[in-house]
């Protein structure tokens, strides 16, 4: 069997859950700006085949996708579990006509469009800042932003989207399995990932246009309503150190709201690393 395709039970009858243009292209509901997909069996890391595609000239709305990944990454260089035929590893290619300032955000605009597209397939979803979804407590998918800029603007940004799909408990790491789950195991069944794929797709091609037109403030409330930290005590790293505070949300432009333990005053937060939270 060729390497880009896998099987699935589905009500019994065994199927194949393949990946490939084709199949995106059918199932997509919307006119997209995707222009170029780039489908392959396995690659080191989609967000790296971007990156080169981007500066070897390819055009905005080029999707990657690969059905299995050999050096999967998230924030911080961290590992991403990425074995074949489980999950989808898509790295999204955009040439935004925004400052870089503003750019930036556009990993909080997939956290809304993943969010927009896990629940329209039936998963019910938490968006936990800056770069994380969480569905029942745990983490579902991760979210990796590469952006590459000079004194003229943005030269374009890569957004890697990492969603574990029908990866089942003993699939995952021992030392992962009782922080991480699956769409899967959330929802008692597998699912086709190109539907899931294409549901993503649809459903950034909405945020993104959204974003352009009226920044991170016109696609707010879709956070709102799915924050996962808001209310909660949090250990934060940022530039100067670490500290517990808790969380008020985020504002308008996206920085999370901080009121650091023994402070008075609300902070904002553009960048930064949530390490531990409690209620």
């Amino acid at each position: 069997m060729n390497e880009g395709l896998r099987r699935i039970r589905r009500h019994g009858v065994d199927m194949e859950d393949r990946i490939g243009e084709e199949e995106v292209l059918e199932t997509l509901r919307t006119v997209l700006p995707w222009s170029v997909p780039v489908f392959l069996a396995v690659t080191d890391s989609t967000n790296r085949v971007a990156m080169e595609m981007a500066e070897d000239g390819a055009k905005h709305g080029t999707v990657v996708v690969a059905d299995a990944q050999t050096a999967g990454r998230g924030r911080m260089g961290r590992p991403w579990v990425s074995p074949a035929g489980k999950n989808l590893y898509v790295s999204l290619l955009l040439r935004p006509p925004v400052p870089a300032v503003d750019a930036t955000r556009l990993s909080l605009v997939a956290g809304v469009a993943l969010a927009d597209a896990v629940e329209a397939v039936g998963v019910p979803a938490s968006l936990k800042w800056p770069n994380d979804l969480y569905c029942g407590g745990r983490k579902a998918a991760g979210i990796l932003a590469e952006m590459a800029s000079d004194p003229d603007g943005v030269r374009h940004v890569v957004i890697g989207v990492g969603l574990n799909v029908n990866m089942e408990e003993a699939d995952f790491p021992p030392d992962l399995r009782d922080k991480a789950t699956s769409l899967r195991i959330r929802a008692g069944r597998t699912f086709r990932r190109v539907d899931v794929l294409a549901r993503l797709l649809d459903a950034f091609g909405t945020r993104y246009a959204e974003f352009i037109g009226g920044g991170f403030a016109s696609l707010r409330d879709g956070w709102d309503r799915r924050d996962f930290l808001r209310g909660r005590r949090v250990l934060l790293r940022r530039q100067g150190g670490e500290g517990w505070g808790a969380v008020d949300g985020l504002d308008t432009v996206g920085a999370l709201r901080f009121l650091p333990d023994g402070a008075s005053t609300i902070e904002s937060v553009y960048s930064g690393e949530i390490l531990d939270f409690r209620r």
